[in-house]
């Protein structure tokens, strides 16, 4: 202080807010320099980790490969057990889920024990990518170590089929197996559903592009799993009420010839009687189906019901009764007319109606092998049919009896089976469904209700669709000549703005031989089943006098009677109406086809005039239902609901799995 007083000045005193200022402007300098330096020390410090990341990842990739194949040979391993029978392959297969599980769990281990991975999810830029792939190799090994355990848990559950059974159904069928199968069941829904968790953890952005296929094949796998999980739930209280778990259930099997066609699919010649319990089918008895109608009362006698259709006008003196009840379109209906009339004739109670045509009765001979039978030597599925029809031609007595006793005897045999071959059982009827050789119909609702959503009901317009069609043909004549017909469907659909019209020709040739049988001219009452919005309806049908059923709700019928001649003779039913083209234009507009049982894979072509110069073609053939897709830009025809009852197929999926030549999942 001497000092300065001494030169006249005071000493100088340093602002703290400049000292501040400049220790930030230090501070933020020498984070500046810190940042730069570990930038450049990461760069260096990943160029120098990078061959230890290469080497962690090749052995990552190496155990998800591994446990990959070992995956998939446990699978195809699993599939031949089934097909051959063969507990020994069940037996490896689970050997081959094992070692596949301790392949998915030492990827993942490897992955979340590795501190260079850590220190990879560490660094600033790589970190977020280095721990989206570890992510993703978690979730995939997940995936593979669920489904290997599901694996394991299948081969349980296929070790149930696959055990013997006694002869004759002794002690296990497929009920019992069902109910020992159901602890197994709830494992593989928790494995797939611990699959699926499992892939929810995978971005799909990060997984490899070659890769993507694959990963999305095993995701939809596992989807396709659960919903056989979901269909099995299902479908095994339906499996307990129709089979006699619930109790003893009784069902009528209308046994119908296509070839004196009827509108529920033929008429109703023989007929079983079938007791379900406990999973066990017996015959009560077969026989021909006047036994459950005579007695016919005559006109004027007690129990005296006059025909309710146009049949009353070719005999009017005939009582209605059990073997003409197939009148309506729908088997729901014709079942329960059919009921109505059997009950009182054996006395005790019904809980459904089985309708089979030869084609169904073929196809058991199929699944069972050949039976031999006097009079008809040994039968098969290839002859049965061309064995039959001479007999069915001169109505022969013996021909009714043997047809009767063998359907039973079919039935025995089917039940019969090894539960194994339930699946193709199963698979073959639905089949049959399909194409309106079989048709079944159960009292209780929740079997019915079942039994419709697969396609086995013959129900009307299952697809629910605005337009429909079904044409129906009932021969009131009284012979086999829908043996000989071929029949050619052509519809021309023309739109003309709000307005859709549909000309329905059905060309018809006949080709019986004269003296064949007594009666060789087909004589039919003809239904076409249209919408009941459909207006301008006209046929070119000479009218019935005697009204058809009411038809079903939502539909109108268009009427007559058809005749066709022997010995090549054609004759053509055309149908005209009107239906409203919906306002929208968002997609094609479609028409469900629904075919008539007892008729076979006629040929049609569909012809749609979209607009003034647009003309659109296409044929295919009526097997089975038909849906007729209508746009601006063509016209296509597909396949309409199928019938799809089936075992469930629990599928495993697929892993996704690295690709022997490529680093999938690189860290960086």
């Amino acid at each position: 202080m001497e000092g300065a007083r001494a030169t006249g000045k005071l000493p100088r005193v340093r602002s703290k807010r400049r000292r501040r200022l400049r220790s930030h402007r230090l501070l933020a300098g020498a984070i500046l320099i810190l940042l730069v330096l570990v930038s450049a020390g990461t760069a260096v410090g990943y160029i120098a980790l990078k061959p230890r990341a290469d080497k962690l990842q090749a052995a990552i990739t190496a155990d998800l490969q591994a446990g990959q194949r070992e995956l998939e040979v446990g699978k195809n391993a699993l599939k031949q057990a089934s097909t051959k029978r063969d507990a020994s392959l069940v037996t490896e297969a689970v050997a081959q889920f094992v070692a596949a599980k301790g392949k998915f769990l030492a990827a993942s281990q490897l992955a979340d024990n590795s501190r260079l991975l850590h220190d990879l999810e560490l660094l600033p830029g790589a970190g977020s990518l280095a721990q989206s792939r570890h992510a993703a190799v978690d979730g995939i090994a997940e995936m593979g170590v669920a489904l290997s355990d599901a694996g394991q848990d299948l081969s349980a559950f296929d070790s149930q089929f696959i055990k013997p059974t006694d002869a004759g159904q002794g002690g296990r069928n497929i009920l019992t197996v069902v109910d020992e199968a159901q602890p197994t069941l709830v494992k593989v829904r928790s494995d797939l559903q611990r699959a699926q968790n499992g892939a929810l953890q995978v971005d799909l952005a990060v997984v490899p592009a070659d890769q993507k296929a694959t990963f999305l094949r095993a995701r939809d796998g596992i989807e396709s799993g659960l919903a056989g999980l979901g269909e099995l739930d299902r479908l095994v209280p339906v499996l307990h009420e129709v089979l006699g778990g619930n109790g003893t259930r009784t069902y009528l099997v209308e046994q119908v010839n296509p070839s004196e066609l009827r509108a529920g699919g033929g008429f109703i010649g023989t007929y079983s009687l079938i007791r379900a319990e406990n999973g066990m089918l017996s015959v009560i008895r077969s026989g021909d189906a006047y036994d459950l109608v005579n007695p016919r009362p005559q006109p004027g006698q007690a129990g005296f019901i006059p025909l309710p259709d146009p049949y009353r006008e070719k005999a009017p003196n005939l009582s209605w009764s059990f073997v003409d009840s197939n009148i309506y379109p729908d088997f729901e209906s014709n079942a329960k007319t059919a009921e109505t009339f059997v009950k009182p004739r054996i006395g005790y109670g019904l809980d459904g109606v089985i309708s089979i045509d030869y084609y169904t009765v073929s196809k058991m001979l199929d699944l069972t092998g050949p039976v031999t039978v006097d009079g008809f030597g040994t039968v098969t599925g290839r002859n049965f049919i061309s064995q039959l029809f001479p007999g069915d031609i001169t109505a022969d007595a013996y021909h009714k009896r043997i047809v009767s006793s063998m359907a039973g005897q079919l039935i025995k045999r089917v039940a019969a089976l090894q539960v194994d071959q339930w699946p193709a059982v199963i698979t073959a009827l639905s089949n049959l469904a399909a194409h309106r050789h079989l048709q079944v119909y159960f009292d209780n609702p929740s079997a019915e209700g079942e039994i419709s959503r697969v396609g086995w009901s013959g129900s009307i317009n299952l697809a629910g669709t605005q337009d429909y069609m079904m044409e129906i043909e009932s021969n009131y004549y009284g012979n086999k000549a829908n043996y000989f017909l071929k029949r050619h469907y052509t519809v021309v659909l023309t739109r003309s703005g709000g307005t859709l019209h549909h000309k329905v020709l059905v060309e018809l040739i006949n080709n019986e031989p004269l003296g064949e049988e007594a009666r060789v001219t087909y004589i039919a009452d003809t239904r076409l089943y249209v919408p009941a919005s459909a207006s301008a309806t006209t046929d070119n049908l000479p009218a019935v006098l005697i009204p058809n059923p009411t038809a079903p709700a939502g539909t109108r019928t268009l009427d007559g009677w058809l005749v066709v001649p022997c010995c090549a003779g054609r004759s053509e039913a055309i149908f005209e109406y009107d239906t409203p083209w919906p306002l929208h234009e968002l997609g094609p507009e479609t028409i469900y086809w629904q075919k008539q049982p007892g008729i076979f894979n006629d040929m049609l072509e569909v012809v749609w005039n979209a607009g003034t110069s647009t003309r659109f073609t296409a044929s295919g053939d009526l097997a089975q239902d038909l849906v007729i897709s209508l746009s601006s830009n063509g016209l296509t025809l597909s396949s309409g609901v199928p019938a799809q009852a089936a075992i469930p197929n629990l599928n495993l999926g697929d892993a996704a799995r690295p690709k022997e030549s490529e680093d999938s999942f690189a860290w960086a």
